[in-house]
């Protein structure tokens, strides 16, 4: 038997897992899109190193992959979550600033241990870099950007109202 036959009431082992497990599929859906995006980062980089410097090249590059992998997370490891919109610029936009000074070191300080580093090696020094900047954003992204405020405006309510803050810490 297949499907919810063979599984009983509580449905398929798949969805299941999704459900009493979000945080993880969360995270593995987030590292297949951050693994994707820094290729896809790489590629643009690759590319556009033909006719830019390193760093100019890196900026763009990271404007246009920070933006797609934005969405496709909202969509793919949030699950199509609502869009603070401003919380995502806010968040956008930190992380072009932070990835466009943290990226532009690595490759400044990778050109001065090495004498004239390939583009190869400076889109991989660049996504190796990257490995620490996905956590922090991850973390942004589930935690405020795409964050369920029903948890923060329960907390709100019972702040404002001290009878039920009172029952509620019993």
């Amino acid at each position: 038997m297949s499907g919810t036959a063979a599984t009983g009431t509580s449905g398929p082992a798949l969805p299941r897992f999704r459900i009493e497990h979000p945080l993880l599929v969360q995270v593995v859906r987030y590292a297949m899109l951050g693994a994707a995006g820094t290729g896809t980062n790489a590629l643009i980089f690759l590319v556009l190193r033909t006719w830019l410097d390193a760093v100019p090249a890196n900026l763009v590059a990271l404007v246009l992959s920070t933006a797609l992998s934005t969405e496709l997370n909202r969509r793919f490891t949030f699950g199509g979550a609502a869009v603070h919109r401003w919380r995502n610029a806010v968040q956008s936009g930190g992380t072009v600033l932070f990835y466009a000074f943290y990226s532009s070191a690595v490759l400044l300080l990778l050109g001065l241990f090495v004498d004239s580093p390939s583009p190869a090696l400076e889109s991989l020094t660049v996504a190796a870099a990257s490995l620490l900047g996905g956590t922090v954003r991850f973390l942004v992204l589930r935690q405020w950007v795409f964050a369920d405020d029903t948890d923060h405006e329960t907390h709100h309510a019972l702040a404002e109202d001290p009878a039920s803050s009172a029952v509620a810490h019993r």
